[in-house]
């Protein structure tokens, strides 16, 4: 009797782990074929979590089935959350940063020129 109990509480703990490790995963979405995301982030002032924020959402399209870019729009910022934007849109093709109607970074968009997260190393 004892050894029965212990057996599907083992299961039941089992279980459990396994239901919190699936909901911790990143949710899984898949675009149709001519679809894509685009992820804007409007930031205004100080942002001091701005690299962690865009880093976070890198991570997330690389482990989804998504494809898109990230914008950053920035409005009112500080010097030092103004470069830290400027130089992630320089690290990464697929993040855009614009202020005050100007672009920076390589993904800045143009016509047929959209780039892509899931296709770049992250």
């Amino acid at each position: 009797m004892y050894r029965a109990f212990a057996l599907m509480a083992a299961v039941i703990i089992c279980l459990l782990l396994m239901y919190l490790a699936v909901r911790s995963m990143p949710l899984r979405v898949r675009l149709g074929r001519n679809s894509r995301c685009s992820i804007l982030l409007a930031v205004r002032g100080r942002e001091p979590r701005l690299e962690e924020s865009v880093m976070g959402l890198l991570s997330f399209l690389r482990s989804s089935r998504l494809y898109g870019e990230i914008i950053i729009q920035g409005s009112l910022l500080d010097g030092d959350t103004r470069e830290t934007a400027k130089a992630l849109a320089e690290s990464y093709g697929c993040v855009t940063f614009y202020e005050d109607g100007e672009a920076y970074g390589p993904g800045k968009r143009t016509a047929g020129n959209i780039r892509n997260c899931r296709k770049h190393h992250i």
